[in-house]
């Protein structure tokens, strides 16, 4: 380095010392995630990811919450720090206007929010409480009616200094939807852990044994909230189609949600029940995916897809419908096979055709594993992350 950089040129972090120092060392950067809630999903694992995998010779991370959930022990077991809201529902105003001050004490250099509640909250916090840079993660190609959403994005775009998408659909269609010009967009996968989903055979046929899968029956996993978007009821009609035409398949279904109920009900009266299992929240996603054979996801729409991304990590061909996100993620005919949005004829021909070419199968899972290592790493995703809060603080 040739020369002396003045004060004014060097970052807000190395200006607090740089008239006291000869060798300006540069302060942590205060990264707070400001969420809805801490429940087991994509946001919320992303926000898990990066507070406890940023470089803290770097950074300074720290969570905040309106309401908790089960990713909050995890974040408290890494050593992060937490401020749970626990509201009681969205206009729960007394705990809400506490966020002003929550943010005074973190005093963060950046605050990135996820989902809309938090980013509605979190915008006139951060103006209330003087926080210098506001970033925000969109994670969905939303598809049900809400255009406040995209009005507030618009109202409240000075508050804001850059818009994340967890892929360039969700890109695409939120600066469609919101008019915002492109260069406050930035485009940042999501990441996958790719070490977690290892084979392990002894694992693999104790959990099937389990299940009742049989050696050579292919098995078709379904890992998502039990929600209209995730659509498991049509996985539910395509499956009832292959055991009426004598497919050796079985399918087990993992998570929660409020079409839990439905699903059970359905169920209790069909011949399907004997050979698919609702198996609820399901913490071993990588031991369920080494179990498995095909990951089936019949989502009506998506974000980016972290389910497909952990199921090719893991080695299995995905069977997923053609929407926004999950196209960027699984390449027909060399990962998986994209099919049309509720349509339970061609999701059960789809898995058919992979449940009884086993060689298929393999193919697809070596390609798919390559496609993750090469494109959607935790570690690139938390890299590009560090490099944008480097960015915004100075």
């Amino acid at each position: 380095m040739q020369g002396d950089p003045s004060a004014e040129s060097l970052p807000r972090q190395w200006r607090r010392g740089a008239a006291s120092a000869t060798i300006p060392h540069m302060a942590p950067i205060r990264v707070c995630h400001l969420i809805t809630e801490l429940r087991p999903a994509g946001a919320e694992r992303l926000v898990y990811e990066l507070a406890v995998r940023l470089d803290r010779r770097r950074f300074e991370p720290s969570v905040v919450a309106l309401r908790g959930g089960e990713v909050a022990d995890r974040l408290r077991e890494a050593g992060v720090g937490l401020h749970v809201l626990d509201m009681g529902h969205k206009l729960d105003l007394p705990r809400l206007l506490s966020l002003p001050a929550i943010l005074r004490r973190v005093r963060p250099d950046v605050l990135h929010t996820h989902l809309f509640h938090a980013d509605l909250a979190g915008r006139l916090a951060a103006a209330a409480a003087g926080v210098p840079a506001v970033v925000h993660s969109v994670h969905v190609a939303e598809q049900r009616f809400r255009p406040w959403q995209f009005a507030f994005a618009r109202l409240a775009d000075p508050w804001c200094r850059r818009i994340v998408c967890v892929s360039q659909a969700v890109a695409d269609h939120h600066r469609r939807r919101s008019g915002l010009p492109a260069n406050r967009y930035q485009v940042i996968y999501n990441g996958i852990d790719v070490d977690r989903f290892r084979p392990d055979r002894t694992a693999r046929r104790r959990l099937r044994e389990q299940w009742g899968v049989g050696k050579d029956e292919p098995l078709i996993a379904f890992v998502g909230r039990l929600d209209p978007q995730k659509a498991p009821e049509v996985l539910l009609d395509a499956m009832e189609l292959l055991f009426a035409r004598s497919s050796p398949c079985r399918a087990v279904l993992a998570g929660d949600g409020p079409l839990r109920a439905a699903l059970e009900r359905r169920l209790a009266g069909s011949p399907a029940a004997a050979r698919l299992r609702l198996l609820g929240h399901w913490d071993d996603v990588p031991g369920l995916l080494n179990a498995a054979d095909v990951l089936a996801m019949p989502s009506r729409w998506e974000g980016f897809g972290l389910a497909a991304a952990e199921a090719m990590a893991a080695r299995l061909p995905v069977v997923a419908t053609a929407v926004a996100g999950l196209t960027e993620v699984v390449e027909p005919e060399r990962t998986g096979l994209l099919v049309p949005c509720d349509d339970p004829a061609a999701l059960a021909g789809a898995i058919a055709r992979l449940a009884g070419q086993v060689d298929l199968r393999r193919a697809m899972g070596q390609a798919g594993r390559a496609r993750v290592e090469d494109l959607f790493r935790i570690e690139d995703c938390v890299a590009r992350h560090e490099r944008l809060y480097e960015d915004l603080a100075r």
